[in-house]
């Protein structure tokens, strides 16, 4: 799958563990090119800081879907394309 869109938020420097292997990541809040009014939570694994800014137009290819039922939200596990 393949979102695309504008980069609402953007935080960068952050860290966690991706199939048992601690991994730098960045959080973004994406509004999709195909429905603006949906908002898309993506982490980019792999990197530190991605040269999109805030505002600026992105395309990811999304490696995981998580569903966090309690909190009412969906998060997409993402490889930065362009």
């Amino acid at each position: 799958m393949i979102i695309e869109g504008t980069i609402l938020e953007k935080e960068t420097g952050l860290t966690a563990s991706f199939d048992g292997v601690e991994q730098p990541y960045v959080r973004c809040v994406i509004a999709r090119l195909d429905a603006p009014e949906v908002h898309a939570e993506a982490r980019i694994i792999g990197v530190t800081d991605i040269p999109v800014p805030v505002g600026g137009r992105v395309k990811l290819e999304v490696l995981r879907t998580i569903t966090d039922r309690r909190a009412g939200v969906v998060r997409f596990d993402c490889r930065l394309i362009e």
